[in-house]
């Protein structure tokens, strides 16, 4: 069953991105299925730790968006700062005893941080933090209403 509602949370997460044109559909869709877990309990419980770890992940892909503009987009800001940041994210996670978010807390900031266009605002790191967001609310959704369909049926 867990994967006919990943499938289904996969679908909703194109759907809606699809139909309100947002960009970051391979963030919406991983962290759906990332959050996505065997009942609706476990997602609420997996869900509140992506959110966390993908806040973390994103407030620091805001620190080295303005670092790199602050050094004009330098290679070495990335080569000095990605390293650093990735042990940030893993360092916070621990230390908050989210150890199950680590991955993907590390996920966002490098899927955000290694994409940013050269001439984009910090919105764009925004958009992407709030896309995590979406495929953890769907994944949730998904859950909640696939429990309650079947018990509807039965």
């Amino acid at each position: 069953m867990r994967t006919l509602k990943t499938g289904i949370a996969v679908f909703l997460v194109l759907g809606l991105f699809s139909a309100l044109g947002w960009e970051g559909l391979q963030i919406g869709c991983l962290t759906a299925v990332f959050s996505l877990r065997e009942n609706f309990d476990r997602s609420i419980q997996f869900g509140k730790s992506r959110i966390f770890a993908n806040t973390v992940g994103g407030l620091l892909s805001l620190l080295f968006y303005f670092v790199n503009m602050l050094f004009d987009h330098s290679v070495w800001v990335t080569l000095i700062l990605i390293p650093i940041l990735t042990m940030l994210t893993i360092v916070i996670n621990v230390s908050f005893n989210n150890s199950s978010g680590v991955i993907g807390g590390v996920a966002a900031l490098l899927i955000i941080t290694l994409s940013i266009p050269p001439n984009d605002t910090f919105v764009y790191v925004i958009a992407r933090v709030f896309e995590t967001f979406c495929g953890v609310f769907i994944a949730i959704l998904v859950n909640y209403d696939y429990n309650w369909l079947i018990k509807y049926l039965k």
